[in-house]
């Protein structure tokens, strides 16, 4: 699924002042997927999925670090986010999922989507660290997706189409708050 509002992402990223509200929300939203995640290991009997969820925390605890300082490099204070209901509720979703074939799916459509979002913030970055962060997260993605894809199943895929949904709207929300000066 298509990134629905690109072009308006890369115009409201053609200020790269703006990339610092970026770094802020994605660091957020790590910081839920750690606690999210972080909550399953314990209660994963299976020890290839206990790691495999143990590596999807600790990437995104790691990224969400990396993305915490690029946010303040560009003068933003990422503890100042306030996520949206539409971003909320893609984390609300989360907590409710049981089985594996469940939180892959949702995971599978998430990264996917913050693959294309990733793919904009590629082009938007003007410095070399911020080039850096996000190519090495990009990788760091792409690895996972690869890792979870092998273990998707059908009820998976429904939760993918799911997930890509509640992040689409999320973006419609998201990204003319870029420009709020009175939102982070």
């Amino acid at each position: 699924m298509a990134l629905q509002n690109r072009d308006e992402l890369r115009t409201v990223l053609g200020d790269p002042a703006l990339l610092g509200r970026v770094f802020a929300r994605h660091a957020y939203g790590m910081r839920a997927w750690v606690d999210l995640f972080s909550a399953r290991v314990a209660g994963t009997e299976d020890p290839a999925t206990k790691a495999l969820l143990a590596t999807v925390v600790g990437d995104n605890a790691r990224h969400m670090m990396m993305f915490r300082e690029r946010a303040l490099a560009h003068g933003v204070d990422p503890d100042r986010y306030e996520c949206p209901d539409e971003g909320e509720a893609i984390y609300d979703r989360i907590d409710e999922l049981h089985t594996m074939d469940e939180l892959v799916g949702y995971a599978l459509g998430s990264l996917d989507h913050f693959e294309q979002l990733l793919s904009v913030y590629a082009d938007a970055a003007e410095s070399d660290e911020d080039a850096a962060v996000i190519r090495e997260v990009r990788a760091d993605t792409e690895r996972t997706r690869h890792l979870l894809a092998a273990l998707a199943g059908p009820v998976g895929e429904r939760l993918a189409a799911e997930a890509h949904e509640l992040y689409r709207v999320r973006e419609l929300a998201e990204t003319p708050r870029y420009r709020d000066l009175d939102r982070v």
